[in-house]
């Protein structure tokens, strides 16, 4: 799907997007994350072993693609975006534990959007 040009401009813009995932059991995860424009794919980034990962792996529910190879490159480029900087590490987490999300949107809705 291409997006039209004022959802591009709005996705452009540094804001959290709210990533929601669904358990095995069925109960709801809502984390915020930093996101951004990649082509026609928004691109995230996790660690391995979150919840938010594990759900995703257990069942995708929509168009998300899941890349374990350019995760640390992908997450230096959301550190610049919303830091200047590149990612600073954690003890809990290293550039092999990075995954890359990438959501390629089907459609799109939203409120006071010309």
């Amino acid at each position: 799907m291409q997006l039209p040009e004022n959802v591009k401009k709005f996705l452009e813009k540094p804001n959290f997007a709210a990533l929601a995932t669904v358990s095995p059991k069925g109960r709801p995860q809502v984390t915020p994350v930093w996101f951004m424009l990649d082509g026609d794919e928004i691109l995230m980034d996790t660690s391995q072993g979150r919840v938010k990962l594990r759900n995703l792996e257990a069942k995708i529910r929509g168009k998300v693609r899941l890349d374990f190879e350019h995760g640390a490159r992908d997450i230096d480029r959301l550190s610049m975006r919303y830091g200047g900087q590149p990612y600073k590490y954690p003890p809990t987490d290293s550039p092999q534990k990075r995954v890359s999300l990438r959501l390629r949107p089907t459609g799109f809705s939203g409120m006071g959007m010309k």
